[in-house]
């Protein structure tokens, strides 16, 4: 099997990645709870941008109960660069947990993410109000800032996804929704 360097790269970065999955989770489980309020189900589709692990599709099968067709799009899974990727077809929801802080051109994939959503669309980033954002992280390019999201109609809360260590115990992540 070749290898691209995107893949190397993503693998890379997902292997220095440390904690449990309970650490991480806070995030999948707000996502899920958003998605099931949305009416998510068994018969549709959600599209994880971003997927890294995959976390998410074991968080909504195993925590909740979740048997619905989960297509992961990853640059560690697939090669694909973020920044002009397209979906490829329409699905229910569109999720990108702590991805669009990696992209120069995040814009433009919110805006296909909508097109393409027959239902929602769930955003989280680090929060630049209380976080250093490109700090945190080498290969974080852009602060998103709520007044960023707010024009594409996000629904945009502040929360704690990663325990405070890096906010002074201030709400560290954006968690943004969209319906169409």
């Amino acid at each position: 099997m070749t290898w691209t360097p995107t893949i190397q790269s993503c693998d890379s970065y997902l292997d220095d990645r440390t904690g449990k999955y309970d650490f991480r989770a806070v995030r999948y489980r707000a996502a899920a709870g958003w998605l099931t309020a949305s009416g998510l189900s068994h018969d549709m589709t959600v599209v994880d941008v971003g997927a890294g692990m995959t976390e998410l599709d074991y968080c909504l099968r195993a925590e909740f109960g979740w048997r619905g067709r989960y297509i992961p799009v990853d640059g560690g899974i697939d090669g694909v660069d973020l920044n002009d990727w397209t979906p490829p077809r329409e699905a229910h929801f569109f999720v990108a947990l702590e991805i669009i802080e990696h992209l120069s051109n995040w814009r433009d994939l919110i805006e296909r993410m909508q097109q393409m959503a027959l239902i929602g669309v769930v955003v989280s980033t680090p929060n630049p109000r209380t976080t250093d954002v490109i700090g945190m992280d080498p290969t974080h390019v852009v602060e998103v800032w709520p007044a960023d999201l707010e024009p594409y109609a996000f629904q945009v809360s502040e929360e704690m996804f990663y325990g405070g260590t890096l906010s002074d115990g201030e709400p560290d992540a954006l968690f943004a929704t969209w319906r169409r």
